[in-house]
């Protein structure tokens, strides 16, 4: 029942995220995408996740951002929405200058690839301690993380979203 919850809540989102980008249309593909295309979809994400965790733990900020569509929507538990690609980039920056990471997992549990248009859900796991001293947090929780298809072939983040696992 949970999970079947979550899966419902996830599409929703997911269709809800592609109809505010004025992208709704992605969802009329009529056929279902190759076999070679969901695996190179998979190995791009998979890729991502990999680079975000790494430019996490060894702080690379124009590393982290080639990940980004100029467009993306990034929204964090407990934090303003931030819009597009700048924005990301002063959002990541100020995360940086006071946080170190000691640990950054994410681990993806579901891909779709639905045209131009992918997403990714599953679960994180982020540890930091401040760089000013103090205490180490822990925050375990889910996402949902779209991707849009890029002319140059890339896929790039283009809606990110966040929520703490229950305590």
């Amino acid at each position: 029942m949970k999970s079947s919850l979550f899966q419902w809540t996830a599409a929703a989102a997911v269709a809800g995220m592609f109809l505010l980008a004025g992208t709704g249309t992605a969802f009329a593909q009529t056929t279902e995408p190759t076999q070679q295309e969901v695996n190179a979809f998979r190995t791009a994400v998979d890729t991502t996740f990999h680079v975000w965790c790494d430019t996490s733990v060894n702080p690379d900020l124009e590393r982290f951002m080639r990940l980004w569509d100029d467009n993306a929507v990034k929204m964090a538990s407990g934090k303003p929405t931030v819009y597009g690609r700048a924005a990301v980039r002063k959002f990541r920056q100020a995360v940086l200058n006071s946080m170190i990471f000691d640990r950054f997992e994410i681990n993806a549990e579901e891909y779709q690839l639905a045209g131009r248009f992918g997403w990714a859900r599953g679960t994180y796991l982020i540890a930091v301690h401040p760089k000013a001293g103090g205490g180490r947090a822990t925050n375990v929780g889910t996402f949902l993380t779209v991707f849009k298809h890029e002319p140059d072939g890339t896929w790039k983040v283009y809606r990110d979203t966040m929520m703490d696992a229950p305590k």
